[in-house]
């Protein structure tokens, strides 16, 4: 989306990309618009304006810009990170929120919106079936395709000689000539570079795919501060995890004999979640590959959508692996990011049991896919006290459980330990055994 100077938004009224807001009390309508931009290619909000364009300002309390991020972020799906700035105009403050291009069709509190001129209404059914379908159908092979008037000079030798580097131990020698390499690989159609091409060892691959960066936020206490990671994959993989773990703090283990220091997360799981992100990524998205780290987890979300037949639960699991882009895939495997084929979620949840961290919760919903780490010390995190007390009771049964032994061990009623073991199903942490009456469940291992 291009961005326009203030005047320049204010001058020319409302309309598909715009629209004015005169406070923010009506912040679920905000929330609405934001979800139908973002489905359309984005645009702007402008809030502390009135619906002719005539400006009387708005007043932002301490932490109102940072509650309504949180509420954008929580509300819609997939995940809209909006750029929110406060700007001064004829002596007034007003509040701009820029809504970036979206990546297929967004949903506002489990809704599909679209723009109609300058209102924000209900998309349709059928629109919204539409666009998801096309969205998950041009997703496919987009890899294999050739970057228009892209030649070999656009790559960057150097990054070949980094990846050969790595690639040395599983047999990769190169003779130096770009083709020779490319072909191997499989990024070569009709002798012209691919996007993967492009992706793995462009010079400046983001003039190319701008949205092929990953964005960085971290907000742990008083301090928020965040980059963008640019360059070809295996530097994106190298310095995004190297960022991540500079910000990450020790703690003291005392639970041995001797004391030993530890890092909030275990460096496998990092490094697991940020070459699964970038690797297994849909790349004709529009949104930038997203990693959030808190006080309390490491978030980190890419779009596209897990292919058939993988669940989330199965990720817990031994699975097969079924890559979306399986060019990009086996040159990581070859340079060492890439343990084995299908293995990396598993030594994700090893080395937090092993280390003592709670459960990753890995999610999959319209146009994305997340994984959550809670840090050392936030085991209750991500799900709420009384879900931590069903998994606990899961955990130390002998044998699959019936919902009415949980309840009477939790002292709650059928109803409510069914809601608690519904939401743990969606985050692949319990599965059911069985149908009906019969149904039993337990604890994903």
């Amino acid at each position: 989306m291009k961005t326009d100077d203030l005047p320049t938004i204010l001058s020319g009224g409302e309309s598909e990309r715009v629209e004015f807001k005169t406070s923010l009390a009506d912040s679920k309508r905000i929330l609405e618009t934001v979800a139908a931009m973002a489905s359309l290619g984005g645009g702007t909000i402008v809030v502390g304006v009135r619906d002719d364009g005539r400006v009387i300002g708005t007043d932002l309390g301490e932490g109102s810009l940072e509650q309504l991020s949180q509420r954008i972020l929580a509300g819609t799906d997939p995940k809209v990170f909006v750029r929110l700035q406060a700007e001064p105009f004829e002596g007034r403050s007003v509040l701009r929120i820029d809504v970036p291009p979206g990546d297929g069709p967004h949903l506002a509190n489990g809704r599909a919106f679209t723009r109609s001129g300058p209102a924000t209404v209900l998309m349709s059914r059928d629109e919204y079936e539409r666009r998801l379908l096309d969205r998950l159908r041009e997703s496919a092979g987009y890899e294999r395709l050739v970057v228009p008037d892209v030649s070999l000079e656009a790559l960057d030798v150097a990054a070949m000689n980094r990846f050969v580097e790595l690639a040395g131990p599983r047999g990769v020698v190169w003779d130096g000539d770009p083709n020779s390499l490319l072909d191997r690989l499989h990024l070569l159609r009709e002798g012209r570079p691919t996007v993967g091409a492009v992706l793995l060892f462009g010079r400046e691959p983001q003039r190319m795919l701008p949205q092929a960066t990953v964005r960085l936020r971290v907000a742990r206490g008083a301090v928020e501060e965040g980059a963008v990671v640019e360059g070809g994959l295996l530097r994106q993989i190298e310095d995004a995890v190297r960022q991540i773990q500079l910000r990450l703090r020790r703690h003291a283990d005392r639970s041995g004999l001797v004391r030993r220091d530890v890092d909030e997360l275990p460096a496998v799981a990092v490094r697991e979640v940020i070459v699964n992100a970038i690797a297994h990524r849909d790349y004709r998205s529009t949104a930038p590959t997203q990693v959030r780290l808190d006080d309390d987890r490491l978030e980190v979300w890419n779009p596209g959508h897990l292919p058939e037949p993988l669940t989330v639960t199965a990720l817990r699991r031994a699975h097969p692996s079924v890559p979306p882009n399986p060019r990009i895939a086996r040159a990581l495997y070859l340079a060492g990011f890439v343990e084995e084929w299908g293995t990396g979620t598993l030594r994700v949840v090893s080395s937090m049991a092993e280390q003592g961290n709670a459960e990753p919760v890995f999610e999959s919903s319209l146009g994305g896919i997340s994984v959550a780490l809670p840090l050392l010390g936030a085991e209750h995190a991500l799900i709420t006290e009384r879900q931590s007390a069903v998994i606990e009771r899961l955990r130390t049964a002998d044998a699959q459980t019936r919902v009415a032994d949980i309840a009477d061990a939790l002292g709650v009623s059928v109803r409510t330990v069914q809601n608690e073991l519904a939401a743990l199903e969606s985050l692949g942490l319990v599965t059911r055994v069985g149908r009906g009456k019969a149904v039993r469940w337990t604890r994903v291992r």
